[in-house]
């Protein structure tokens, strides 16, 4: 019936609002629907028009057809006052959300096109080197949108993901391997990466010409532990699966701590070329020359049902940053994250 067809349509996970709501065949202009509420909050046509700006005879012709098309009466009409029919009282009740969701939008449509003024959250992954690319397009976003207020915070490879979820930041930039897992988020390509072997520069290996990641197969790595980062516990078992060896791996549970062991002369890690861990000096990044090694993604994501206008605004500005490590421009993609095999990175 009419009732269950409008609440499936403030359900929908997409929020899309449409000129006009169908039901069973017939429609309901969004003008009917604002007339509906205003007589059903007054109980009279007469008040009622005199809110709107309408004559009070126009007014009862608006809801009669509202009435005619849904095929249910919405009000009793006696002699001296009107009322409610439970079919009415249904529909006052759930038809002022989706009034202001369609009013919402209409409004974020227009500051979208006329300079938003509110506010972008953006995380950032802690160890993610931001003077590449990312520090010129902050720049430029915030010339560009001066009313926009923009907050920049550091956060874990898992705690990224969780804060988007949970609402608290609007943008997050991170590895895509680590957001397979979750469905309701949408990436935007920003730029590749190369992963690396870490070491102290104290380390035997740190020097030697040629290495290869078989040649480590009987040293500790050290790595974030399935917690932390399921993904990035996974790839370093593959990447070692196809050196042939299965590593021995201490776990920890921070980024930092990675680097504590490492700094230590205790172990060895695996990282990527646009860390800020190739700033330590007792630090050795060395590369990985095997094709799983390459040409993975940073990106920039953001959960679909975030409606802020300023994140769409983001995601076209940084389309024309997105470039490889060698400074080659490339095509934007957009995609859910959703059931992809974070090893066909």
């Amino acid at each position: 019936m009419v009732m269950k067809n409008l609440h499936k349509c403030y359900d929908d996970d997409t929020m899309i609002v449409t000129e006009r709501i169908f039901a069973e065949g017939e429609t309901m202009t969004f003008n009917q629907i604002k007339y509906f509420i205003k007589v059903a909050e007054c109980l009279s046509f007469t008040e009622a028009a005199r809110c709107l700006f309408i004559t009070q005879p126009a007014l009862s012709r608006q809801i009669a057809v509202m009435e005619e098309e849904l095929g249910t009466p919405l009000f009793v009409r006696e002699k001296k006052r009107l009322k409610l029919t439970p079919g009415g009282l249904v529909l006052y009740n759930r038809l002022p959300a989706l009034l202001k969701i369609y009013d919402e939008a209409v409004a974020d449509a227009s500051s979208a096109n006329q300079g938003y003024e509110g506010a972008l959250r953006i995380g950032v992954l802690d160890i993610y080197d931001i003077t590449r690319v990312f520090t010129d397009l902050i720049r430029t976003f915030q010339e560009e949108n001066p009313a926009v207020h923009v907050t920049l915070e550091r956060f874990s490879l898992g705690e990224l993901p969780r804060r988007l979820q949970q609402g608290n930041l609007d943008v997050i930039v991170t590895y895509r391997f680590s957001l397979y897992e979750h469905p309701d988020v949408l990436t935007a390509f920003f730029h590749t990466f190369q992963s690396y072997m870490m070491m102290n520069q104290a380390h035997p290996f740190a020097k030697k010409e040629g290495l290869q990641l078989s040649d480590l197969k009987n040293e500790l790595f050290v790595q974030l532990g399935p917690q932390a980062s399921e993904e990035g516990y996974q790839y370093l078992l593959h990447l070692c699966s196809r050196a042939g060896f299965v590593p021995s791996i201490r776990q920890v549970d921070k980024m930092e701590d990675v680097l504590l062991w490492i700094q230590s002369q205790e172990g060895i890690a695996i990282t990527t070329d646009c860390t800020t861990e190739k700033y330590y000096p007792d630090v050795v990044l060395r590369p990985i020359d095997m094709p799983e090694a390459k040409n993975h993604e940073v990106c920039i994501a953001w959960h679909k049902n975030n409606y802020n206008p300023a994140i769409a605004m983001f995601a076209e500005l940084a389309e024309t940053f997105a470039q490889s490590v060698d400074g080659i421009t490339l095509n934007r993609k957009i995609y859910a994250t959703a059931g992809r095999n974070p090893i066909e990175c």
